[in-house]
């Protein structure tokens, strides 16, 4: 972004604060080989001193017991039978996570999580929390953040290689605050990163990353350089897909609007954030894209 782009993207509308979210459960889903030590086990027995119920553990031995388990916590939460945190114990970097860190382990990326986390989100109205418990966990989040529906309110994992013993101690502290009588999800994931060591938890709340992503492409849509692309690629495919004349594409071409209709991008946040089923949820995620849409089309150009 330019110096100007970026004064004129602080003076955009906001996202609200991170969202307060409601969950009756933590749904923990442990992906480990047999070589390596149960940090998930440990965890739930832990919980189950603090306060018995709460923690619902399920181990795996293959990625579509991970999908199975997934699926499983969607079904419930469909029913209104349990609101979930998922917790995800596993081996994790760039692409995905696996059971262990060998070259041979099964591998499910984040790609194919993203479908199943949509269906358990949807599933508890926008109201999922993930914590992936796995070195650079936090490296999901870009790859998670496509639509339709959102795969959670939000994400926290953690942004470089971590100990067992430090995970262990680290989520632990996270959970302990979670029993707070207030807690709050930003303090919360602070503390626990306190209990890490070198590492730390990230918390990214979809509505900022969605957000952000967004403004930002609208931002260089309005660039002349990123027009006359765009409107190459446009005239380009009339001109292949159409029997109409070159003077007949110019005319069209001259209509098309510099940014994409606001309205569109209203339904496709409101879709994104289950506005369109739950109106409740405006006062969680809602934002008003004609007025960014209209500040950012009215701004000079550089």
């Amino acid at each position: 972004m330019t110096e100007s782009e970026s004064l004129m993207i602080e003076g955009l509308p906001k996202p609200p604060p991170v969202a307060g979210v409601k969950t009756t459960n933590i749904w923990l889903i442990e992906w480990l080989s047999p070589a390596e030590r149960r940090t998930g086990r440990e965890l739930h027995e832990w919980m189950e001193t603090k306060r018995s119920g709460w923690s619902i553990y399920n181990s795996c031995d293959s990625k579509a017991e991970v999908l199975e388990y997934i699926n499983r916590a969607a079904a419930i939460a469909e029913r209104g039978l349990f609101v979930p945190l998922l917790h995800i114990e596993a081996h994790g970097g760039g692409a995905g996570i696996a059971p262990s860190a060998s070259r041979d382990a099964e591998f499910l990326s984040w790609e194919e999580l993203t479908d199943p986390l949509q269906q358990l989100n949807l599933g508890t109205k926008c109201n999922l929390i993930a914590v992936v418990a796995a070195c650079i966990g936090f490296a999901g989040i870009k790859a998670l953040r496509q639509g339709p529906r959102a795969p959670a309110v939000a994400l926290v994992g953690l942004d470089s290689t971590v100990s067992p013993t430090d995970l262990l101690m680290g989520t632990k502290e996270l959970y302990r605050r979670c029993m707070d009588d207030s807690p709050r999800l930003t303090e919360v994931v602070e503390s626990a990163s306190r209990e890490t060591g070198t590492a730390a938890f990230q918390l990214e709340p979809l509505a900022t990353l969605a957000y952000e992503a967004l403004v930002e492409t609208l931002v260089k849509m309005r660039r002349p350089s990123v027009r006359h692309e765009r409107i190459n690629e446009f005239r380009q495919r009339m001109a292949l897909g159409t029997d109409l004349s070159p003077e007949e594409i110019e005319y069209r071409l001259a209509s098309i609007p510099i940014l994409p209709p606001w309205n569109e991008i209203q339904q496709t946040w409101d879709t994104m954030f289950m506005i369109d089923l739950e109106p409740r949820n405006a006062e969680r995620f809602g934002i008003d894209w004609k007025t960014i849409v209209d500040k950012i089309g009215s701004h000079p150009f550089d």
